[in-house]
């Protein structure tokens, strides 16, 4: 009877380290995100929002959001070195567009800062579709 239980402890054991060590690659967290990847996500995110306060004619408020995604596309030109060239070009062209707009929207044509803003957005979506 003692063996017999001793056997079952065994096995229920041997189960559950199985069990466990089975599920513990799920429960591993994601691979963390690049510097490079995280600033054109925000600055896709302040550009996105620039484009809203465009379309409802606000430039002050799209004027905000084009110096934070100025603010975060001047961190992706350092943190996106050593990543394909298509990226870095990318970078500088959202960079120089996200500057138009905001040339725009200090001067308040914000159909003109639209068309930028839009231009920011294309290439920011080029980068981060290249960018590891």
């Amino acid at each position: 009877m003692f063996r017999s239980r001793l056997a079952a402890v065994t096995a229920t054991a041997a189960l559950a380290a199985g069990a466990v060590v089975g599920i513990a690659p799920l429960a591993t967290a994601a691979p963390a995100v690049s510097a490079c990847v995280s600033d054109l996500q925000s600055a896709q995110t302040a550009n996105n929002a620039a484009l809203a306060a465009d379309q409802a004619n606000n430039a002050a408020g799209a004027r905000i959001q084009n110096v934070a995604a100025a603010t975060y596309l001047a961190a992706a030109i350092g943190d996106c070195q050593g990543q394909p060239t298509v990226v870095g070009a990318n970078v500088l062209t959202a960079t120089a567009t996200n500057a138009t707009a905001l040339v725009y929207n200090i001067l308040g044509v914000t159909s003109s800062a639209l068309s930028s803003e839009q231009a920011t957005a294309s290439a920011l979506t080029q980068a981060l579709a290249s960018a590891t």
